[in-house]
């Protein structure tokens, strides 16, 4: 549209009606030693291992003391939420609306929201909607018009699908969100949609090689037995389980058997989904005629930048000799 002014100063200042509503991802990130704890927009964790995603929705206050949600009959809002193949959805755990600093927890009436993930297993997809905002919470202090914002909080957890890292760089592990909401007050059908919020998950792959006398090809040792720790006194073991020529943490996988690594023909016994930290190999059965060796703390050093993660200073493949 064309907006002409025909009488001086011929400056106009046109506001917008109403600012439009946006959303955050953010994903929980345990303290490892590298980063702080807390929700950001990436983190890394071990395979099997549950974590938090956070979806932040801020519905802006009507403007200058305006009543531009007293237009709709219903506000509705639908988190709009994409995992990556590596990424499991577990379970909803919170809906939280805010407004004037007052919290309002809706989890425990499903009446106020609805969860519809008929799409998880073909797409990976699911959303979590309000269909009228105005109206869940049960306070006459509340008025939409002041603004809120929508905080869904849900577990997940990355599996065996999962994107390894063993250098630095960005990863497919990856999960975003976009908002829909209300757009037409006259029209229920149509929709405004929100830029999407995407966040990363990070986890690492750990190559091990056994060798006997020297590291030269020929010389590769199989059988050999080894257990991972998280501390230098091998009091707190890693528990591992096995599929196919890896090993995964178990961590929430109750329905996985814990088992000792074992070298294979080639030496290898690789560990697939571990999250930042330091960890510690212990061979538990050396073979015949050799010593058994010490083996230097496997330490996984991940500072975030961004979407790239850098890995600068950890050490992802090991190589550990016996000798007679």
């Amino acid at each position: 549209f064309l907006l002409n002014v025909p009488q001086a100063p011929y400056v106009v200042l046109v506001n917008h009606k109403v600012v439009k509503p946006y959303v955050e991802k953010e994903v929980y990130d345990d303290q490892d030693g590298t980063n702080e704890a807390g929700f950001g927009s990436s983190a890394d964790h071990a395979i099997n291992e549950e974590f938090q995603f956070k979806l932040i929705a801020t519905l802006p206050a009507s403007r200058d003391n305006g009543r531009a949600y007293d237009y709709y009959d219903e506000y509705a809002v639908l988190f709009n939420d994409t995992l990556s193949k590596g990424i499991t959805y577990d379970r909803l755990d919170s809906v939280v609306i805010e407004s004037k600093g007052i919290p309002y927890d809706i989890t425990g009436d499903s009446s106020k929201y609805t969860i519809d993930t008929t799409d998880l297993e073909s797409h990976n997809y699911f959303v979590v909607g309000i269909p009228d905002v105005k109206t869940c919470v049960e306070d006459p202090r509340f008025n939409l018009n002041d603004g809120a914002t929508i905080t869904v909080t849900y577990t997940a957890h990355l599996n065996d699908k999962a994107a390894v890292n063993t250098t630095s760089g960005s990863t497919d592990n990856k999960n975003k969100v976009q908002l829909q909401y209300s757009n037409n007050p006259r029209n229920s059908a149509y929709w405004g949609f929100t830029p999407e919020s995407e966040v990363r998950v990070y986890t690492y792959q750990l190559n091990n090689t056994k060798y006997h006398d020297t590291a030269e090809k020929g010389n590769e040792l199989k059988d050999v037995g080894f257990r991972l720790y998280s501390d230098a006194d091998y009091k707190n073991e890693v528990e591992l389980y096995q599929d196919g020529e890896f090993y995964y943490p178990i961590k929430n996988a109750s329905n996985k058997q814990a088992v000792e690594m074992k070298s294979a023909e080639d030496g290898t016994f690789n560990v697939k989904g571990l999250d930042a930290g330091t960890y510690y190999l212990k061979e538990t059965k050396t073979p015949a005629d050799y010593n058994p060796c010490d083996v230097p703390p496997v330490i996984i050093k991940a500072n975030h930048k961004g979407n790239q993660v850098d890995l600068n200073g950890s050490t992802l493949s090991t190589t550990i000799i016996n000798n007679k």
